[in-house]
């Protein structure tokens, strides 16, 4: 007997999964992601059809429909790209640009962590209100919404544990009063708009305030270092 032929479902598998076939499906999904970001931005989410955001990336509705089943799941996608930069699982506490917070000297750990949450916050804010506020009124939104937060609060516990054990907290705060903080502090998104948008903030200007807070709060030292390096004595 000769070796074993694949079966017909595992040959028509083959035939389809291709490195050419998974690139124009890896590019369609990024265009209607960048389309579906454009319009949910401009025109809001209730307002934006995905019949809209296909004409707009250039694919047939089917198609739209082959890749996120629905507009909930797109934006949620949308949301999750801009956040993490891609559309792997991995949480941001464990990805390189998040560890590197705790690299280099302590004292500027605050300064750091302003830096980068800002970073985060310019890409994300606009979007993040938006999706906050679609999921007053949809579940499968709302569902994401407690997930994400979830997550946050989960990596900011990582965050606190590692500056207790490096020594950043001030000996009458616990790791939970400091993730809480964080959390209270540096992730909301309202605050970030407010300060850019309405009262004309820089960004820079926001890294400033979060990194003077949270050393004022959390910090064991006086001398607050600012994200652009400058040295601002307390009291």
């Amino acid at each position: 007997m000769g070796p074993d032929r694949p079966s017909a479902a595992a040959r028509s598998s083959r035939r389809y999964a291709t490195p050419k076939r998974d690139e124009r499906a890896a590019a369609t999904r990024a265009r209607i992601l960048a389309a579906a970001e454009t319009l949910f931005l401009r025109d809001g989410y209730a307002r934006t059809s995905m019949k809209a955001i296909a004409e707009l990336a250039g694919v047939a509705e089917k198609t739209m429909y082959l890749a996120f089943a629905t507009k909930a799941t797109l934006l949620r996608q949308v949301i999750q790209l801009t956040v993490r930069g891609d559309e792997a699982d991995t949480p941001l506490s464990e990805r390189p640009e998040w560890r590197q917070l705790l690299n280099g000297s302590i004292e500027q750990v605050f300064a750091r962590f302003a830096a980068q949450n800002t970073v985060l916050m310019t890409r994300t804010a606009a979007l993040i209100a938006l999706g906050e506020a679609a999921a007053a009124t949809d579940p499968e939104l709302a569902e994401y919404r407690d997930r994400a937060h979830a997550e946050t609060r989960a990596n900011l516990r990582a965050l606190a544990a590692e500056l207790n054990r490096r020594g950043a907290l001030s000996p009458d705060t616990t790791e939970q009063r400091a993730a809480d903080t964080i959390y209270a502090v540096a992730s909301d998104e309202s605050v970030f708009l407010r300060l850019t948008r309405d009262c004309g903030w820089t960004p820079e200007d926001y890294a400033d305030l979060i990194a003077r807070t949270l050393n004022a709060t959390l910090g064991t030292n006086t001398v607050v270092l600012t994200p652009d390096g400058r040295a601002d004595e307390q009291g």
